[in-house]
């Protein structure tokens, strides 16, 4: 295929695909949005392309984007004030199970700890199932390399893949215990749900009131959401179970304290991770997309 051949429909095709790579890759709609287009523009423009296989090709251009962006934004998350959680996301492309593991908060956290070509030889392998030949295309690496590279990946990586996640009717269930808990101010109840050695990590980008790092512990998170954040602060905010990266999570919007998104980390039926996104640029189209 020529570049001259390239048509709306093709790329439309194959757009669901490119987005899901880019938003695992950069762990922010908007900017993988703004890859997407530029892949687009490029296929576009490349007079020269001998395309076998649009989506190999289209990979390649959005993987090579992807590691250029992580790259350059690494200082600035480096810099980043308080603890950097990834961009939630309202409306996920309708995926597989499996698939939709590996778009959690939890996992995007983890894939943090990947260098940009290590995540992605790390996803395009575990996640999209790519072929070697194809990823080392991708990446401009060869073969016995990108096997290298994704063993290392492996390596740093605390926690595998999850193949499986928690059932959606058991996450909502223990969300509204959760909810049910901070609400009404029950100590009891929000110990119950948490793990003991649960783990709060919150996002505030220097732009709304959050711990400057985590908060380890099933007491010393109780005591943040029950003594600090209040009960009267949730139960003005009147907290809704939304989906936030096709798990159950809730939307707290206060109108003086700002607005939250909470994710969970659900395991053997109590929450083991909580993130909570308050940086309103990160919210923004979360907020846009809810309504």
């Amino acid at each position: 295929m020529a570049a001259t051949e390239w048509d709306g429909a093709t790329f439309e095709a194959h757009r669901p695909l490119l987005f899901s790579i880019a938003y695992r890759m950069l762990g922010s709609a908007s900017e993988a949005e703004d890859v997407v287009q530029d892949a687009w523009l490029r296929a576009r423009q490349d007079e020269h392309a001998d395309i076998r296989s649009p989506r190999a090709y289209l990979t390649t251009i959005v993987t090579r984007l992807c590691i250029d962006r992580l790259r350059s934004a690494e200082r600035t998350r480096m810099e980043y004030p308080g603890p950097w959680l990834p961009e939630p996301l309202a409306q996920p492309n309708q995926e597989s199970t499996e698939l939709a593991s590996s778009l959690t908060t939890a996992f995007l956290v983890v894939l943090e700890h990947l260098a940009p070509t290590e995540r992605a030889v790390f996803l395009l392998r575990e996640v999209f199932e790519l072929d070697f030949d194809e990823i080392a295309r991708s990446v401009g690496k060869t073969e016995t390399n990108t096997r290298q590279i994704l063993t290392r990946a492996r390596g740093r990586l605390r926690e595998p893949y999850p193949r499986f996640a928690v059932s959606r009717a058991e996450s909502e269930e223990i969300v509204h215990r959760f909810r049910h808990a901070c609400v009404t101010g029950n100590v009891e109840e929000l110990m119950a749900v948490l793990h003991a050695d649960a783990t709060l990590v919150a996002d505030g980008g220097g732009k709304a009131a959050a711990p400057a790092g985590p908060l380890l512990g099933a007491h010393r998170i109780a005591e943040f959401l029950i003594a600090m954040v209040g009960k009267v602060r949730w139960s003005e905010s009147d907290p809704q179970v939304v989906s936030i990266n096709g798990t159950p999570g809730l939307l707290v919007r206060h109108p003086i304290s700002g607005d939250g998104t909470y994710s969970f980390d659900i395991a053997d039926g109590r929450i083991r991770g909580i993130y909570v996104v308050r940086n309103p640029d990160k919210l923004r189209g979360f907020l846009e997309r809810t309504h």
